[in-house]
């Protein structure tokens, strides 16, 4: 009996996924006949190593199994369905989570398949089963995990046997070639129709100069004048000249063009990454791919473009005159350029490694300068600045045993390059002298056979050149690739088919947790789930914010409370629980979305190099001049404009150097006020500040309440006491909420927090 409520809607469909489809219902047959426990553990192996797929390609692969098979478009095809969609998935080594469950009155059972917990493309009447079996698909954040666990045991390993190579503590090199990097230039379709024009008539002029050249020879032998001859020889040269010199400039414009594409998408990339791809990775190396590595480009595709316009042309004309004049000759001498030819490929595979990791090295020792340049006040205040010296030298030592390496591979191969073509050259003089004299070939023939062969060896030396180049070029090409390859923060965004469970929402909440944990640090598939257990930072946290209202969030350090700030940012995803914002599930706004609605002042309050202005309008380029001075003065911050001459247009030095803690908290608040966000989220926002200041903060805070929703997490009591509702976190739970003179009577923890701060009496 088919008891499905809705009907599938099912989209067309590629004719390889149809394709795989097909192939995914064979290999899932033997499966169907089977029990619901043996098809965990079989699914539990096959899953446990893919990374997830994305909500597109899920959904892709289910329409393909509907389109195929008409009995997987029901009910009673579910089980049929949603195992060929795991196998479809496993196929193209992704993984998903795969479910069933049952419901009663009537008695059914359903399987389904998951991403995030959430159902992908089944009716809203899933819902109402309970799931009895999940095989769980590998989050990307266990797989991230994993790889900076692995890292890290190298580096030990490195350390504790001294070594002066390096090893890479990273396994995986993304696949490069030559073709993915001419890749970067489409759009550049007609300068490379230009070069290779340009290509074509230089390698005819070229090809043209050692015949001129007979020509003179054999005119000179017979008394004939030369005049015309020479002039002819002339114009060829300096036309070959000019046209070689504008097919090099638009090459640079084509690489330049290359390098500027390269950076556009590094750059897009890498402000859009996860926020927790930053705290893993080291800025300077981030920085090192977006401006070292993306220069190495150029020279690849230069290299290549000459060697294939006018190098290629050159040598083939170069070897068809030489046979025309003595195909003997010609063999012998290209034996001697094949060998050279295939010693080259070899040693340039062995550049392209070395060249990946000395960048990659490149990349540590920037990182390791940033970070001293960041703290060099904390370094020179604590005397550590021989320590950071020696570390960093060290570091450097590193990556010149690597350019030694690759030294000395490059170092080999040109002078072996060289001899052999120097060979080949002196094979033709001596056998071709011996043949000149037995009069099988005539002196002109043998000089322009020479010359010829002269010729061709300048474009092959190119194209040994270019096989260096491109290995090098291809290593750094490599970690722009593996920057690029990493998951956007969007990319696995998930909208719930499931409408919100939760009624407790009114219209009058503006953010809503319902028992939500959270941990950064996610464990293995198959853990402990006690170990999994002691690593969340939040555990089943129930918490409701009011609109129009001041939340806040109290607790001793660790508890968790700058981690529920950044949850509603979205910076980072709940482990399970639900969390929303404007009465909805928040993964139903898109991040941006979400963060129209709030404004953010971070517990360090980061200020970004350049001018109040700038910073006063990040984010908000729409407000006036008199709009930022009158929230300057609303957070005592008005001094600024009196000191300086610049006004709005004072610099606020790196990373805000020239202004004190407690100003760039004022300054952060300040781009909060003029920001026309409903939800302001305030993390610490008096830790820097005096008391006087203080009570300047807190009544510009007293006047957004009616006007926004603000949640505040504090240490200081004095500032949140008079909170619409106080929640008090330890160990990651709420242990109790209410006002002040509530909490006092009912909350030992609040209670103590209080006296110490001498705020223990009634209000």
């Amino acid at each position: 009996m088919n008891i499905q409520l809705f009907p599938e809607q099912i989209d067309p469909v590629s004719f390889s996924a149809r394709f795989l489809a097909r192939l995914s219902l064979i290999l899932s047959a033997p499966l169907n006949w089977m029990s619901p426990g043996r098809i965990e553990k079989i699914l539990v192996k096959l899953i446990k190593n893919n990374p997830p797929a994305s909500e597109k390609q899920v959904k892709i692969a289910r329409n393909a199994v509907c389109i195929v098979s008409s009995r997987c478009r029901s009910q009673e095809g579910c089980l049929r369905r949603s195992l060929a969609v795991v196998i479809v998935l496993w196929l193209q080594r992704k993984s998903v989570s795969w479910c069933t469950g049952y419901a009663q009155e009537p008695f059914r059972a359903h399987a389904w398949i998951e991403l995030n917990e959430c159902p992908i493309g089944e009716p809203v009447e899933v819902q109402i089963y309970s799931k009895a079996i999940c095989v769980p698909h590998r989050s990307n954040d266990i797989l991230r995990k994993e790889s900076y666990l692995k890292k890290i045991k190298q580096e030990n390993i490195e350390r504790k046997k001294k070594e002066s190579e390096i090893v890479n503590p990273e396994d995986h090199t993304p696949s490069v070639n030559i073709r993915s990097l001419f890749a970067l230039a489409k759009g550049h379709n007609w300068e490379f129709i230009c070069v290779g024009i340009l290509g074509l008539i230089s390698a005819a002029l070229t090809l043209a100069q050692p015949n001129l050249v007979a020509n003179l020879i054999d005119q000179s032998n017979t008394g004939i004048k030369i005049n015309s001859s020479l002039g002819i020889l002339i114009v060829v040269l300096i036309l070959s000249t000019i046209l070689t010199a504008v097919q090099y400039y638009l090459l640079q414009i084509i690489g330049e063009g290359v390098v500027f594409k390269a950076r556009k998408s590094l750059i897009s990339h890498l402000l859009r990454l996860p926020i927790h791809e930053y705290d893993t990775r080291s800025v300077g190396d981030l920085l090192s791919r977006v401006s070292g590595d993306s220069s190495k480009l150029r020279m690849a595709l230069i290299q290549v473009s000459i060697a294939l316009s006018s190098g290629f042309l050159v040598v083939v004309g170069a070897a068809i005159g030489m046979i025309l004049r003595d195909s003997l000759l010609f063999f012998m001498a290209l034996s001697t350029v094949c060998v050279s030819f295939i010693g080259t490929i070899i040693m340039s595979k062995a550049i392209q490694k070395a060249s990946f990791s000395a960048q990659k090295e490149l990349g540590k020792l920037s990182g390791d300068i940033e970070r001293d340049l960041h703290a060099i006040r904390t370094i020179r205040a604590t005397n550590a600045t021989d320590k950071e010296e020696e570390k960093s030298k060290l570091q450097a030592e590193r990556l010149r045993n690597i350019g030694i390496r690759l030294a000395k591979i490059q170092a080999f191969m040109t002078p072996i390059s060289n001899m052999t073509l120097q060979l080949s050259g002196l094979i033709v003089l001596g056998i071709g002298g011996y043949r000149v004299s037995i009069g099988l070939m005539s002196v002109a023939d043998l000089i322009a056979f020479a010359l010829l062969l002269y010729t061709m060896i300048g474009p092959i030396g190119q194209v040994f050149n270019a096989f260096g180049g491109v290995g090098e070029s291809l290593g750094a090409f490599a970690r722009i690739r593996e920057l690029l390859e990493l998951a956007l923060e969007s990319d696995y965004d998930v909208t719930p088919a499931i409408p919100p469970s939760s009624n407790l929402i009114t219209e009058e909440t503006a953010v809503y947790f319902e028992k939500i944990s959270f941990g950064y640090n996610k464990m293995k598939f198959g853990s402990d789930p006690k170990e999994k257990e002691d690593s969340m930072i939040l555990k089943e946290v129930t918490l409701r914010a009011e609109k129009g209202k001041r939340t806040a969030i109290v607790g001793p350090s660790g508890a968790g409370k700058s981690t529920l700030l950044q949850l509603i940012e979205r910076f980072y995803d709940p482990d399970s629980g639900k969390i929303f914002v404007q009465g909805k599930d928040y993964r139903h706004y898109s991040r941006e979305e979400l963060r129209n609605f709030i404004t953010y002042v971070e517990q360090d309050a980061p200020v970004i190099s350049g001018t109040l202005r700038d910073n006063l309008l990040l984010g908000n380029s729409k407000i006036s001049d008199s709009n930022c001075i009158e929230v300057l003065e609303e957070v005592n911050l008005h001094h600024l404009l009196d000191r300086n001459s610049k006004g709005l247009d004072m610099q606020v030095g790196e990373s805000g150097a020239n202004l004190s803690g407690g100003e760039r908290q004022r300054l952060a608040m300040a781009r909060s006020l003029l920001s026309s966000a409903e939800i302001v989220l305030l993390d610490e926002l008096t830790s820097n500040l005096d008391s006087l200041n203080e009570l300047g903060m807190k009544k510009a805070v007293d006047k957004l309440k009616g006007k926004k929703t603000v949640i505040v997490v504090a240490h200081r009591l004095s500032t949140v006491i008079d909170s619409d509702i106080i929640y008090v976190l330890e160990h990651g739970r709420v242990v109790g909420s209410g006002n002040h003179n509530e909490l006092i009577d009912t909350v030992p923890l609040y209670r103590e927090l209080a006296k110490e701060q001498f705020v223990d009496r009634e209000l």
